[in-house]
């Protein structure tokens, strides 16, 4: 007997309430029909609208986006750099938070993972659950340190530099990265000059790419 296809549900909006941080920079939410949502470019305790990026109907989860904020967070603030956000470069993942507000949510994403993987409480683990400051949080309202000193960039089709968007080979063009030494985000700035990378192929001065 034939089945049915399952119905996508990309580009599928939805109003939900966030709730605790997850790895990878999502929150989880629930739909009006308890689907678990894996929401980016949101914060705990804020009620937004969510579209869908990958899922289906019946899927044990979706991803989602975050595209309006209904009731922002105290600790969310305009991201600083302008390839971040909904479908564009993916690699920050709490630029819309505050420096304090992100240390937090990495310290409740260790604790999740000590707790779901090992079964340890932070105590158990010897930590305190906290994230210590790093050097720049200090720096004036849209200005984040310059601590990525590795960095490999993508070229897309028109050779120009970039970073792949979430979950995605399509390149974000940019002209330099925020967080980047000057030494790293230079290669990216090529594309600004008029002389394109050869297309379809990395930055000639790539190196492994950090975790962010």
């Amino acid at each position: 007997m034939q089945t049915e296809p399952t119905k996508s549900l990309v580009g599928e909006e939805y109003e939900v309430e966030i709730g605790p941080v997850a790895h990878g920079g999502h929150c989880i939410a629930r739909t009006a029909e308890g689907q678990v949502l894996f929401v980016r470019h949101a914060l705990p305790g804020e009620r937004v609208v969510a579209r869908v990026t990958e899922g289906e109907e019946g899927a044990r989860f979706l991803r989602a986006d975050a595209v309006e904020i209904l009731d922002p967070s105290k600790d969310r603030v305009e991201a600083p750099c302008p390839y971040a956000g909904p479908g564009r470069c993916g690699g920050c993942d709490w630029q819309h938070a505050k420096p304090g507000a992100q240390r937090r949510l990495k310290g409740e994403v260790i604790a999740e993972q000590l707790q779901r993987l090992a079964g340890l409480t932070p105590e158990e683990a010897g930590w305190d659950g906290t994230v210590m400051p790093a050097e720049g949080d200090k720096l004036p309202a849209g200005q984040v340190p310059q601590w990525r000193t590795r960095v490999q960039y993508a070229v897309d089709a028109d050779g120009n530099a970039g970073l792949r968007r979430h979950r995605s080979h399509e390149v974000e063009p940019i002209d330099h990265c925020m967080i980047a030494a000057p030494a790293s985000a230079s290669s990216a700035s090529r594309s600004g000059t008029g002389r394109a990378w050869p297309p379809s192929r990395r930055s000639p001065r790539p190196v492994p790419r950090t975790a962010w």
